[in-house]
């Protein structure tokens, strides 16, 4: 098993990678589109009933805007309300938004099934995540259960060139791929400053080893390991991998039985 020595944590640098789920400068109108997608993906997290008030407070939205998302949600049937407490919760019609469009493990819930098994093998956050230009973006998120209670909402993104779950998706790419989303990184986010160099090793020993292992590199003190998911997931065959996040400590003591539990979710989402 590593130890601190054999792979020390790098240099911290803040690094614009994520969230990506802010405010946009568009229009009212868009903000407002925003904000209903947002909402859903409130509930994804949290699976289960919440007040406007703590809706408007996890998404750091104004409280009168979200009640008005909220009670328009309502008369269109989308979500649900209890009179005794007040609570919200999406409704059945949400489900067929996007039915059609996933099929196989996600659709039939053996994904999130998987991603719940490792959650409480490992306790750590448990992250699907997919290329989106030069990042990779989260699009199914677990929080942990530990102490680490740093908050990552879906649609938060990460460098590809310098992030685990960026080098996970990286490992099926050709070299020279590699060193053009550097370049690009490099040419849109200046402060970057990645050696390609420095790329290519990384995603070269994520190729041998299966995994990437992420050691303070994009958020201090905080771990991830990350691996390619089975092709095919999802209807648009996006590539798609999955990551586990928590202190560093842990991951580092625990890297073996983390990597494992990872693999064998890997191994029951794999068509025989």
């Amino acid at each position: 098993m590593s130890t601190d020595d054999d792979h020390p944590e790098r240099p911290f640098r803040s690094i614009p990678t994520a969230p990506s789920a802010g405010e946009t400068s568009g229009s009212a109108s868009v903000k407002s589109a925003l904000r209903v997608l947002k909402i859903f993906e409130y509930f994804i997290g949290s699976q289960k009933p919440a007040r406007a008030k703590d809706i408007a407070c996890a998404l750091e939205m104004p409280q009168s805007s979200t009640s008005v998302l909220l009670r328009s949600l309502l008369e269109a049937g989308y979500l649900d309300q209890d009179p005794k407490d007040r609570t919200y919760m999406p409704t059945p019609r949400v489900t067929l938004l996007g039915a059609w469009i996933d099929s196989g493990p996600i659709r039939d819930g053996r994904l999130i099934h998987a991603l719940e098994r490792i959650c409480e093998e490992t306790s750590a956050g448990v992250f699907v995540a997919t290329r989106n230009g030069i990042f990779s973006q989260y699009i199914y998120v677990m929080q942990a259960r530990t102490e680490f209670r740093h908050h990552l909402p879906i649609g938060s993104r990460r460098l590809l060139a310098n992030s685990a779950t960026g080098f996970a998706l990286l490992s099926s790419c050709p070299d020279d791929e590699i060193l053009a989303i550097t370049r690009r990184t490099n040419a849109e986010l200046p402060e970057s400053a990645l050696c390609p160099a420095d790329v290519l090793k990384e995603v070269e020993k994520t190729r041998r080893d299966g995994y990437a292992f992420s050691r303070g590199l994009v958020t201090r003190g905080a771990g991830a390991i990350a691996m390619p998911l089975p092709g095919g997931l999802d209807h648009g065959h996006r590539p798609l991998v999955l990551s586990c996040a928590g202190m560093l400590e842990d991951f580092v003591q625990n890297e073996a039985q983390i990597v494992a539990a990872m693999r064998r979710a890997v191994a029951r989402l794999t068509p025989d």
